[in-house]
Formats: structure tokens, C-alpha cells, sequence
């Protein structure tokens, strides 16, 4: 693609696209605080307890002369929710996609982790491998992929029973628990993305549905069909794939107890920086 055809999609999502939309707002930092405090302890908070606190950051920012603004705390909501930014559902606000990515970015810019460069190639390594033995066809390849790892855990299993104790460093826990931590906060993105793209597809199923002018037969026909359509959408698909994982009782049970012995141990600290009280155990707790 030439210079101009990448200057024109960059175009594109500078005007339409919600994350950038958000991110140029004028108002992004004020909103940015409010939707990560407002959402700090739970994952949905009451409409009206929303409006209660945005009035009152309002009038604080107003009182403190950091954010003159003459709009309600109902109108900026309602801008929010209209943007995409925030979801209003049964009395109830959450997160969208677009505001967990932004603040997933802020995060980022402000916490960039500087250890992360050996555990992020491990991970990459061992997604290959695990891949190329999925997606072979050649029986004896997959075999010696299989038989590499077999041994490596045999090898593991025999140090220990001689009485080899390999621990990692400092450094190595430190870095291998937070980029833990940092895959778990991704995944509420992807829950967050898919649940968008399903609400979307559904909405527009509905709105074809009483546009349409079919009979109530064809109807729930072209429901089915939908449906189908829906469940091998990539939204649709991934839909499946976090129901199956979520589903198998054995393990999530073995993950929330490895979660559990995981905060228990000293490293846990590298989290929050000694705190157990910061907010960024919910992720593993709620597990």
C-alpha cells in the first residue's frame, strides 16, 4: 500500500474509529479518571450511583478550577454511553472494549515494563511449538515434538527426586508473575470485545427482523440461519471457545487454587509493589 492509501485508512480511524475517538477527546483525562474509579472495585455500578459521583467529581473539578464545564453529569453520561464508551444495561454501566483498550494503552504508556523481552520470546517459543505439533501432518514429526517435551519434564522429575531444587531468580520471578498478571488483564478486553461484537450482530439480526417483511415462518427460518451465522462469526466463535474453558470444572478449579498458592508466595509482592491491597489482585481473585 502507497503513502497515500495509508495516509487515508489512518485518516479513516482517526475520524471514526471509537478508541481513537476517545483518546482525542477533550474531556479524555477527566473521563479516563472517572471510568477507572468508578469501576476500580466493581465491574458494573448502578446509573444513578454513576451520576451521583460524576456530579460530584464535577463540582470538585469546578471548585478546584482543573475542569470548567457548564454540562450535567446526566448529559456527559448519556455523550459516554452514545460514544460507546460506557454500556447501560438494566440500570447498570460497565466497561466497553473501546475504554478497557484506551485505558489498557494508558497503562502501558506509564507502566512500561523493561524485563519483559525474555519471557515474552518464551511464550512465543512454546506457542510455536505446541502449534507446529497441532497442525502437523506428519505423525512422526508431532511424535518428536512430543517426545522433546516428554523428556525436558522427565529431566525435571528426576533433579527433583535427586534433590535438585532449580528456582528462579528475583529477576525471573518478578518478571514471569507480571507478565501473568498482564495476559489476565488482556483477557477482560477479549471478554469485553466479544460481548461488544455479539450485542452488534444481535442488534442488527433484530433490526433486520422487523424491517423485514416475512412471514413468521420464514421468520424464525431466517433466525436459525442467523444464529448459525452468528456462532461461526470470529465474535461467535470466540464466544464458544471461553464458554468451553470456562466450563471445564477441573480446570478452573486447579487454575483458582493455583491463583490462590501463587498470592501467597513472597513474589506476589512484585505486583503492587508490597501493597496486598492494591486493586490489581481482583484480576487473580476473581478468578
Amino acid at each position: 500500500m502507497n503513502i497515500q492509501g495509508l495516509q487515508a485508512k489512518y485518516r479513516r480511524l482517526y475520524n471514526e474509529n471509537p478508541v481513537w475517538k476517545l483518546l482525542k477527546a477533550e474531556n479524555a483525562p477527566y473521563i479516563l479518571a472517572f471510568i477507572t474509579e468508578l469501576f476500580e472495585e466493581n465491574a458494573e455500578v448502578s446509573y444513578g450511583n454513576a451520576k451521583n459521583i460524576l456530579e460530584e467529581f464535577i463540582k470538585y473539578s469546578r471548585e478546584m478550577g482543573i475542569w470548567q464545564t457548564d454540562t450535567n453529569a446526566s448529559q456527559y453520561l448519556h455523550h459516554w454511553i452514545t460514544a460507546g464508551w460506557l454500556r447501560e444495561m438494566d440500570g447498570k454501566l460497565s466497561k466497553t472494549d473501546v475504554s478497557e483498550t484506551v485505558l489498557r494503552f494508558c497503562k502501558g504508556l506509564d507502566e512500561r515494563l523493561t524485563h519483559t523481552t525474555a519471557s515474552h520470546l518464551r511464550i512465543v517459543q512454546d506457542a510455536v511449538r505446541d502449534f507446529v505439533a497441532k497442525v502437523s501432518e506428519n505423525p512422526e514429526e508431532r511424535i518428536q515434538l512430543l517426545e522433546q517435551k516428554k523428556l525436558e519434564i522427565e529431566k525435571e522429575i528426576a533433579d527433583l527426586r535427586a534433590g535438585v531444587i532449580t528456582q528462579l531468580g528475583e529477576a525471573e520471578q518478578r518478571e514471569r508473575i507480571r507478565e501473568i498478571y498482564q495476559l489476565a488483564s488482556i483477557l477482560t478486553g477479549d471478554f469485553r470485545w466479544v460481548e461488544d461484537e455479539i450485542r452488534q450482530l444481535d442488534k442488527a439480526l433484530r433490526l433486520e427482523m422487523i424491517e423485514g417483511s416475512q412471514s413468521r415462518g420464514a421468520m424464525i427460518l431466517s433466525l436459525i440461519e442467523k444464529e448459525h451465522l452468528l456462532a461461526q462469526s470470529d465474535a461467535g466463535s470466540a464466544f464458544d471457545g471461553f464458554c468451553q474453558l470456562l466450563q471445564d470444572q477441573d480446570r478452573s478449579t486447579e487454575f483458582r487454587e493455583q491463583l490462590r498458592a501463587i498470592l501467597k508466595y513472597p513474589v506476589a509482592s512484585h505486583l503492587s509493589g508490597g501493597s496486598k491491597k492494591n486493586r490489581r489482585y481482583s484480576c487473580f481473585k476473581t478468578v
